[in-house]
């Protein structure tokens, strides 16, 4: 294993193979080695990072997405940028080698060669086998040397991280502490004072719009935009005129009988929430169960309307503006008594189930049984795979030969004409909105702003590359007054509207000298007074108003209960004066169910904390030097 080629170095076959590693480095490699050298990504306390490096990283970070997200890697991987994180964890890794280094840890090869034996993914009936070892790396694309170096690097990064986290000591006290306000309840009354109750009165001069507009003409700055155009190589598209034939049509339909053609019992239902903590007083549970009752009754009447009932009752914010339908779902998918009373139901019946979430009314829309499907339902499907499959070589090839044609001149609609495919030219589109046809893509929105007028590129997006061309480039400007004149005054309007209403607000907190005040000065304001039943104080969310983390922060920090925050809140505009009505610690009985869990959960948060402050020391004591033209370079060949 690491002594392979030590033990061989003498003999003809290494002596044959050095000297032609050194006449490949010598026609290939200098060039490019020397020009990396010359303009490295980055470096580290002087030592360099090149391109390769991080494109090597980048790729197997890649790997590792795909491998835990599955058919959901390609969403997730628009959304990250790989570079960059490849690069952060290269540098993050030579910090810690440099430390390591200093600090004298280090793995021995007798170390290294216990630790890879004692992998299961290399043994054979429990005992280390080499050729094992071997086959599995040569699966990965890796070379003993490549592995064994960067296990070595995590052994000893792992007895650093050993050596700093060791230091956290947590005391029972400070655990209970951190148990109480991880699962703190509060009860809260509050006042709103909406800034849409003050605009009606607000009447902008233009004199008081041209100053607006001088003071803040940066909130009006439109980003850079690109306009392209493109060639899509669909699979499916590429491979039009390929029919498989009734053989391949039935391998296919009996090799993904069960993973694609096998279908599950499903359960089309909607739900409304009447959500209440599993900790909340038998009252309150009382009270949320009758009305979870009183809304089931509402739903069981005759002309019912499901969908009007859940957007005024429910307090599940991803399905009350759409009427609470939960779509169709599986067995075993939903939380276990609601799964049940569902599957247990008939179309149509609405019935209270209770939950850890609350007492939900729900009502079931339709049931479909298991089945299978026929090998006549399925093969459409099935034609569509195979051609697919087919299509997705067609499309890289032609992807590759027309870039060139287009590289040499030629029009991409002569392109598309002779490939029997469209020229598609979306409305002009900036970094991070929609493209028209594509949809919200970084890869080819990043690639687009990058070029310049005229430039073509090809995009990878898996089997269905982009072959695009930039036509036009819109920089980034303020659009003249004239021109934005009613976003201008849009804007004026609502943002006196809101110093308004916190100014109204403020007015009433003064007012108030206690809580047993507040109901006297909203009526006064002919405003109300909302009663939120306790909720878990660490979610930041406020029912009925949302996420409202400076609400819940400052809610820890009022002194005597029942007491008002003594400071006007203001969310998305709106203002809101807050009484904290009650708040309450779980009970011993609660903290002693959990305390095992908690502790190990905590100890390990603290922990990973200490670690990563260590690591950010690190980079503050590093000289760190990061070339964007070369990283961003790196970017566009992995795009």
């Amino acid at each position: 294993m690491l002594d392979f080629l030590r033990r061989r170095a003498r003999s003809a076959f290494s002596k044959g193979l050095l000297w032609f590693l050194v006449v490949v480095f010598m026609f290939f490699g200098l060039g490019y080695g020397f020009l990396s050298q010359v303009h490295p990504v980055a470096t580290v306390n002087g030592k360099r990072i090149l391109a390769n490096d991080v494109s090597k990283e980048a790729e197997q970070l890649r790997q590792l997405l795909q491998q835990v997200y599955g058919a959901n890697a390609p969403a997730m991987l628009k959304n990250i940028n790989l570079p960059q994180e490849a690069l952060d964890r290269i540098i993050e890794n030579r910090l810690i080698a440099n430390e390591a280094m200093h600090l004298g840890i280090h793995v021995s090869d007798a170390e290294l060669q216990q630790h890879i034996a004692s992998q299961r993914v290399f043994q054979q009936n429990g005992q280390f086998d080499f050729a094992q070892y071997q086959e599995v790396l040569r699966e990965n694309g890796m070379l003993p040397a490549e592995y064994e170096a960067e296990t070595r690097g995590q052994m000893i990064q792992d007895t650093l991280r050993q050596m700093v986290v060791q230091s956290v000591q947590v005391s029972d006290g400070e655990i209970r502490h951190a148990y109480n306000l991880q699962y703190q309840n509060v009860g809260m009354n509050y006042i709103e004072v909406p800034w849409a109750n003050y605009s009606a009165n607000v009447k902008p001069s233009n004199q008081q719009l041209q100053e607006f507009y001088k003071n803040n003409a940066e909130q009006f700055r439109e980003p850079e935009r690109v306009k392209i155009a493109f060639i899509h190589y669909e699979p499916l598209v590429m491979a039009a005129k390929y029919s498989p034939t009734d053989k391949q049509i039935s391998d296919y339909y009996q090799t993904h009988l069960k993973s694609e053609f096998s279908h599950p019992e499903m359960a089309d239902a909607s739900h409304i929430l009447i959500a209440v903590s599993e900790d909340a007083s038998v009252a309150q549970k009382s009270a949320a169960m009758a009305k979870a009752e009183h809304v089931m009754k509402l739903a069981q009447a005759r002309h019912a309307d499901f969908k009007k009932l859940a957007a005024e009752d429910s307090d599940d914010p991803s399905t009350k503006n759409e009427g609470g339908d939960l779509g169709f779902f599986p067995r075993g998918q939903m939380i276990k008594p609601f799964n049940d009373a569902v599957f247990s139901m008939k179309p149509g019946e609405v019935r209270v189930v209770q939950t850890k979430f609350g007492f939900h009314v729900v009502k079931l829309n339709a049931l479909k049984p298991a089945h299978t499907d026929t090998l006549a339902e399925a093969t459409s499907k099935i034609i569509d795979d195979l051609r697919g499959a087919q299509g997705k070589p067609l499309a890289r090839e032609a992807i590759d030969e027309d870039l060139s044609a287009a590289l040499g001149g030629a029009s991409l609609q002569n392109i598309a004409e002779k490939r029997g495919l469209d020229v598609a030219e979306p409305a002009p589109f900036a970094r991070g909105e929609s493209i028209q046809g594509i949809g919200v893509d970084a890869k080819i929105a990043n690639a687009a702003l990058a070029l310049d007028k005229g430039q073509v590129r090809a995009i990878p997006e898996g089997d269905a590359p982009y072959l695009i061309q930039v036509v036009d480039k819109i920089p980034s400007h303020i659009p003249t007054l004239s021109q934005i004149s009613q976003e201008v005054r849009t804007a004026y309007i609502r943002a006196q509207a809101e110093r308004d209403a916190h100014s109204q607000a403020e007015s009433l907190l003064e007012q108030i000298k206690s809580p047993a005040d507040m109901a006297k000065v909203a009526g006064r304001a002919n405003l109300t007074v909302q009663t939120v039943a306790p909720f878990r104080r660490i979610s930041g969310a406020v029912p009925g108003i949302g996420q409202f983390p400076e609400a819940t922060e400052a809610a820890a920090a009022v002194g005597t209960i029942p007491g008002v925050i003594p400071n006007v809140m203001e969310q998305d505009g709106n203002s809101y004066i807050i009484e904290v009505a009650s708040r309450t610690d779980p009970d011993d009985t609660q903290w002693l169910t959990d305390k095992a869990s908690f502790s190990d959960d905590y100890v390990t948060q603290r922990r990973a904390q200490v670690w990563q402050d260590f690591l950010d020391q690190l980079r503050s004591q590093a000289k760190i030097v990061i070339n964007p033209d070369q990283l961003s370079a790196v970017s566009e060949s992995s795009s």
